[in-house]
């Protein structure tokens, strides 16, 4: 089934119009699809609704709703990603599949070894990219909600917005650390997981002693020293497993 982004759903089973010029150019000239084909719309906010084509304008596409659901949560505790951006591209990537493992919240971290260097222009445009594969991939995983995909932030502003609902660990490669399991244990009333992914080469030390000082636990990812990239998809990875688990 072809799934589609519609922000505006209706509660009630009536008409939606998908108005996004890059999901009609899809639906109609990359899909070929034709009134009376059956479709799936999604809010990214967690409502979506199975619907039929009524018509297809360069303006808009009308879909007449048929059946509307709310799919449970998975968990009640989120799972969110603060993660320094790597080179050649590879930050696409970590929003791609964490974005399919279920990430609610993605934030591109500034660090003071990250190699990536964004100026407020890149930055906007590397923050629309970012949305649209985010977009990309949550239409792939066939999820109904849409991650959250803030501004490049610096780690201290994002080390002020912890609050006791969070749990946050930053892995790192030196000094006394904990394993994710030993951490996990400690989840309370906690209402989300936060991991700070740092650059290669590692948070510098001063960042490591903020970040620690602001509430977050240290762990270890395993004896190996991993890319950014597999260390953020590792450590979200082990978080679903976790919290899909009986416990």
């Amino acid at each position: 089934m072809h799934r589609f982004f519609c922000p505006h759903i209706p509660a009630q089973q009536t008409a939606a119009t998908l108005t996004d010029a890059q999901e009609i150019h899809h639906l109609k000239n990359v899909l070929r699809l034709k009134s009376g084909d059956t479709v799936t719309l999604f809010d990214g906010k967690g409502r979506e609704a199975l619907g039929i084509i009524q018509t297809i304008q360069s303006d808009g596409v009308a879909v007449q709703i048929q059946n509307i659901k709310t799919p449970a949560a998975e968990n009640a505790i989120s799972i969110a990603l603060a993660c320094a951006i790597p080179k050649n591209a590879k930050f696409e990537w970590i929003i791609e599949k964490t974005t399919e493992l279920g990430v609610t919240e993605i934030i591109p971290l500034q660090t003071q070894r990250s190699e990536v260097r964004l100026n407020s222009e890149k930055a906007d445009k590397k923050n629309a990219r970012y949305q649209t594969v985010a977009l990309n991939a949550a239409k792939q995983s066939q999820r109904a909600d849409l991650p959250i995909v803030q501004k490049v932030s610096k780690l201290s502003d994002v080390l002020k917005t912890l609050d006791k609902n969070t749990l946050a660990l930053i892995p790192h490669l030196t000094g006394r650390r904990e394993t994710l399991p030993q951490v996990f244990k400690k989840l309370k009333n906690h209402k989300r997981i936060l991991f700070f992914i740092g650059p290669e080469g590692d948070f510098a030390p001063e960042e490591i002693d903020q970040a620690i000082k602001a509430g977050c636990l240290p762990v270890s990812l395993g004896a190996t020293v991993l890319k950014v990239d597999t260390a953020a998809i590792s450590a979200v990875s082990f978080a679903r497993l976790f919290l899909s688990s009986d416990r």
